[in-house]
């Protein structure tokens, strides 16, 4: 798959009038975060997606008290049917040669089930996800008597997201009529669809009492952990220097594959420790030259999208810098900031510190910078923001 010719189009245009809640179920709250947040992260944590829009409710009173956009997610109302809201969504795409398409009210997708319909897409050109009908389906009477059994051997149930070739499902739509999903619209076209294998945990909010259950599914992974990230670069004349994202005047710079930010590797490491992740060596490997001479925010802006994509919050980040040079106390503030922005954490939540190791070592003698991190993560409403 060629990077960045993906789009992922959300739909939230619902009034969720029926759901009977204050807000519309798109925009209510899971574990403190709105339940459309839940899909944006998981889309963003793909790399091949390369913009996300989402469609939400032409009244914005149904929408902008209950939600912010997130940065890089751009939004256009949507139309009378699910599939004037889709098309809203088509054509606001930009730089997208497939598409896939979701509901809001399904937070639990899960990054495997979207490569799963990606794959699917690249191999007929139209993907649904499907899970396969476990109870006896009966025929019913309009007097509620059974008329018959009916055979669940070919049957399914369709989920999203829902994949296709952005061309073919903009023309199809455009001369469809009212249809219950896109799928349909190819159904009615003649154009055959890949049902792939669907996720039983990727639950639609329908009910009320769907919410408890979505609450008890992610509950069961709930709590706090901690993680500790550890790095370290020598110092090579002739390149820029780069501590925390941040650019510093100097004669020589910290060598590495990617920009050799020690401070910036080590926050990502200890993301990915606590959230069980991986590592930054294997994330980023130095024999992939993609990585070469990368920007280390890049990398680290990367690590952050996994992670809350696995529902993870960050609490705290504590960076001790572990150097001679630079000194830590005129630039700290300006660290915290630049920190904050890379992984949309919150300043206050965030401190930097420096030390030496009082002449031990090559470090001690000037020759580079080493940098130890702390985090916290936590998937709970304690201390949640609306972002």
């Amino acid at each position: 798959m060629h990077k960045n010719t993906w789009g992922a189009v959300i739909v939230a245009a619902g009034s969720g009038i029926r759901f009977g809640s204050g807000a519309p179920k798109q925009f209510m709250r899971l574990h403190g975060r709105a339940l459309i947040d839940w899909s944006i992260n998981a889309f963003r944590a793909i790399e091949e997606i390369g913009e996300i829009i989402v469609v939400i409710p032409v009244d914005s009173n149904l929408w902008k008290p209950f939600w912010n956009p997130p940065a890089g997610v751009r939004t256009v109302t949507g139309g009378l049917r699910r599939q004037d809201s889709v098309l809203a969504g088509l054509k606001a795409l930009n730089s997208s040669s497939r598409v896939l398409v979701h509901d809001a009210a399904r937070p639990l997708v899960s990054g495997s089930l979207i490569r799963r319909v990606m794959k699917g897409v690249e191999n007929s050109g139209a993907a649904v996800p499907v899970i396969p009908v476990r109870d006896t389906v009966k025929n019913i009477t309009s007097s509620s008597f059974i008329r018959g059994t009916v055979s669940r051997e070919t049957l399914g149930m369709s989920q999203t997201p829902q994949g296709f070739t952005l061309d073919v499902l903009l023309r199809v739509l455009k001369e469809a009529d009212d249809v219950t999903d896109e799928c349909g619209a190819m159904e009615l076209a003649g154009i055959e669809v890949l049902a792939v294998n669907g996720d039983p945990g990727n639950m639609k909010l329908t009910d009320p009492e769907d919410l408890a259950i979505l609450e008890s599914i992610t509950g069961e992974t709930m709590g706090s952990r901690t993680g500790v990230g550890l790095d370290f670069h020598p110092f090579e004349k002739g390149i820029p220097l780069v501590v925390g994202g941040c650019r510093i005047e100097a004669e020589f710079g910290l060598s590495g594959h990617s920009d050799g930010d020690a401070v910036l590797h080590a926050v990502a490491d200890a993301l990915l420790s606590a959230s069980r992740l991986g590592d930054i060596g294997s994330l980023f490997p130095p024999e992939d030259d993609r990585w070469k001479g990368a920007d280390s925010a890049i990398l680290l802006e990367r690590v952050c999208s996994l992670v809350l994509a696995e529902g993870w919050e960050i609490r705290q980040i504590d960076v001790t810098v572990i150097s001679d040079f630079p000194k830590i106390v005129p630039i700290r503030e300006i660290m915290i900031e630049r920190i904050a922005g890379i992984t949309d954490t919150e300043a206050e939540r965030i401190w930097v510190k420096g030390t030496t190791t009082n002449t031990l070592g090559d470090i001690g003698r000037g020759k580079g910078l080493g940098c130890m991190v702390m985090v916290r993560i936590a998937r709970s409403t304690e201390g949640t923001t609306n972002r």
